[in-house]
């Protein structure tokens, strides 16, 4: 409640503020600076869409993850190892050359070469040859069959001098892509500015320059936008200061249903989580309903795992049903009993490692009292966002809370959870399954469902989330909406159900 009260206090004292508008162009506010600009390393959600505005992939997905050609023109497969790609007519870079299948080729020979270190080089493990068969025709052929190709062939495309080791320093630098929006200038990690490329093959865009600020702190986000000194935020608003954003007349509420998915991570390579039943027990006591009802307003579905209801491969499981008579029995059973009864000393204490976004501190503390009714105490530790990343990404933590910023290709979840994609040194602390799940059960369902022809996928991802609910990885939470807020000077902004930033290559700035 004080909280509340203090940011509405501050949202009064702004509405008394002249609009102090950006000097041009459109001002997006985002919580944390891009991991990098170059697509090959990215891992973070912010700097892999900033990075496809720079460069885009041969594919991208629409709201319902369905593949869409973006720098390709069409695809088609040929065989089951076999996929053709034409790119656009007339493709060209930044810096002015020509874009062709030679640069698609050294784009993808670059990100395998081990020298270059990159992080996703292992996604692209099945590709056997990058094929030229003409200026605009290239194919990919592949050891195996694999089913999620097209959701990897999102990556950006660069030019074939940049694309191996000797040019990642000069792509680092100043990076150079086909995309809507060229790089200008990064002064320092808190403030990026890209402008429109005139050469960019659907049209230039009518924004006359993007600004991109890092600002950590919500109600500072909150404030300049009602300053009038931003103009895009999204996902970074909490759901509760939304209806006073809506009664703003300079601002509006954009709202479209998200692929987003919320998790409570646990760290399995040791310590009571390793113990399923312990995991089993710290769902059963999770109450998800109330939160997605007061926290999020609506805003949210609850989830019984990564994909959502909507997707085409969703099949139905337990989830984390709340039975905390049931938290008590298997707590019991793995060693930990209650020792003085209800009101006395925890069972057992846990760390919980959260950012310091106020929004998501404010859900681990309502986190921590529902864990601590059944027993479990729980000390929440906030980090800036930067550390967090890194700790999670070298096994550093207990149990993590975190959300996929989008869930488009179920494949995602070979990635999360087999045994092959445990961060480590040799694959640069790359992995997805930070939690270092290892079940060759799973594993084996998970590789059957990457090469399986399509009308199959849906019967073995089914077993996968059938199987994942039995292992608990994660505890699933909730899948978000995708929620913008955007003043008055941006005009024909669509949010993406993904989170995407490249409806701003069709927005506008206008005078209000």
């Amino acid at each position: 409640m004080l909280r509340r009260a203090a940011l509405g206090m501050l949202l009064a004292l702004a509405g008394g503020c002249l609009p102090e508008p950006p000097p041009d162009g459109i001002t997006v506010l985002v919580e944390s600076p891009p991991d990098s600009l170059d697509d090959r390393f990215a891992l973070t959600a912010i700097g892999q869409r900033i990075s496809q505005l720079i460069a885009p992939g041969l594919v991208t997905f629409d709201d319902a993850s369905r593949p869409m050609p973006a720098l390709a023109e069409s695809f088609r497969t040929l065989s089951p190892t076999v996929m053709e790609f034409t790119l656009r007519a007339g493709l060209r870079f930044h810096d002015g050359t020509a874009l062709t299948a030679d640069d698609v080729k050294a784009t993808y020979d670059g990100v395998r070469a081990p020298a270059l270190r990159s992080p996703r080089s292992d996604r692209y493990e099945a590709i056997q040859e990058v094929e030229v068969v003409g200026d605009r025709t290239v194919r990919f052929h592949l050891r195996r069959p694999l089913a999620p190709l097209l959701a990897e062939l999102s990556l950006s495309i660069l030019p074939a001098e940049r694309a191996g080791p000797e040019g990642m320093a000069l792509q680092a630098a100043h990076p150079v892509g086909a995309g809507p929006f060229r790089f200008e200038a990064q002064p320092d990690e808190e403030h990026l500015s890209l402008v429109p490329f005139e050469g960019y093959y659907a049209g230039p865009p009518a924004i006359s320059r993007l600004h991109f600020r890092v600002v950590r702190d919500e109600t500072t986000r909150v404030l300049e936008l009602l300053k009038g000194r931003a103009d895009l935020v999204i996902n970074a608003v909490s759901p509760a200061v939304l209806p006073m954003l809506r009664k703003e007349p300079g601002l509006r509420v954009l709202v479209r249903p998200g692929t987003g998915y919320a998790y409570l991570g646990f760290n399995l390579r040791s310590g009571p989580l390793a113990d399923v039943r312990v995991r089993q027990a710290v769902c059963h006591l999770l109450e998800v309903g109330p939160i997605v009802e007061h926290k999020f307003h609506g805003l949210a579905e609850p989830a019984t795992g990564m994909l959502p209801t909507t997707h085409w491969a969703y099949a139905p499981t337990g989830g984390c049903r709340y039975d905390p008579a049931e938290a008590a029995r298997l707590l019991d059973a793995a060693g930990y009993p209650d020792p003085d009864g209800p009101g006395g000393k925890p069972r057992l204490t846990l760390s919980l490692k959260v950012s310091t976004d106020r929004f998501r501190k404010s859900v681990a503390l309502v986190l921590q009292e529902q864990l601590a009714r059944g027993g479990i105490a729980v000390e929440v530790r906030s980090l800036e966002f930067g550390t967090l990343f890194n700790d999670i990404r070298r096994g550093n933590f207990e149990m993590v809370t975190l959300k996929w910023a989008s869930v488009i290709e179920p494949d995602l979840m070979r990635g999360a959870y087999h045994s092959r994609n445990v961060p480590t040194e040799e694959n640069h602390w790359g992995g997805f399954n930070r939690g270092a799940l290892k079940d060759a059960e799973l594993d084996a369902l998970l590789d059957a469902a990457s090469q399986a022809e399509p009308s199959k996928r849906a019967e073995l991802y089914a077993k996968v989330q059938e199987r994942l609910d039995a292992l608990l990885p994660y505890a699933p939470l909730w899948h978000e909406n995708s929620v913008a807020v955007v003043s008055q000077r941006l005009e024909g902004f669509e949010p993406s159900a993904h989170g995407f930033l490249t409806p701003l290559a069709r927005a506008r700035r206008v005078e209000p």
